[in-house]
């Protein structure tokens, strides 16, 4: 059989099969039910309620088999609906989160600019020029122990904002989850 032919019939019974099993549908809840199978000129199958001509094939369409209902846990058998009021609150408190991310937004890019400036600040101040050799290097150590311990607070400033935003990203992530989950 040529491919084009197959195609054509496979594709005429997709068409012909839905719309008659669509059809045929309340009647199948009902109970068995009898139709026609019938071959047009064209090649096409279709089904009909009455015998079509001479190559009509009664077919009995059953109902499918009673199935089980499916496993239920106690989860999904208990529905969980939020009150207005629970819902207003949820928003409420998703909008405070929002707002205290941008502030925190805001204020990790005060943090960054600053400690900028004091980084900056530490790298071009000059030692006293009357320091003697020996002063000089112990000036040079402290200035060095001073800009790691500038850093390290800086470190402990960002993180501590990281941790913040990080734990009201978690909470408006729960906050965005539907209710019962």
């Amino acid at each position: 059989m040529p491919t084009a032919l197959v195609r054509c019939r496979a594709f005429c019974l997709r068409a012909v099969l839905l719309p008659a099993a669509l059809l045929a549908a309340p009647a199948v809840m009902a109970g068995e039910t009898l139709v026609y199978r019938c071959t047009s000129p064209d090649g096409s199958i279709r089904f009909e309620a009455n015998p079509c001509g001479p190559d009509a094939a009664a077919v009995t369409l059953r109902p499918p088999p009673p199935s089980a209902p499916p496993a239920t846990t106690k989860k999904t058998r208990e529905t969980v609906v939020e009150s207005p009021q629970a819902f207003a609150l949820r928003q409420q408190r998703l909008a405070q989160i929002e707002s205290e991310l941008r502030d925190l937004a805001r204020e990790r890019d005060a943090l960054r600019a600053r400690h900028a400036d004091e980084r900056m600040a530490l790298a071009v101040r000059e030692p006293p020029a009357d320091l003697k050799p020996a002063q000089r290097a112990a000036y040079e150590k402290a200035r060095v122990r001073e800009r790691e311990g500038v850093e390290r607070r800086q470190v402990k400033e960002m993180e501590f904002l990281e941790r913040r935003a990080a734990r009201l990203e978690r909470e408006r992530t729960r906050l965005l989850q539907p209710p019962g989950r």
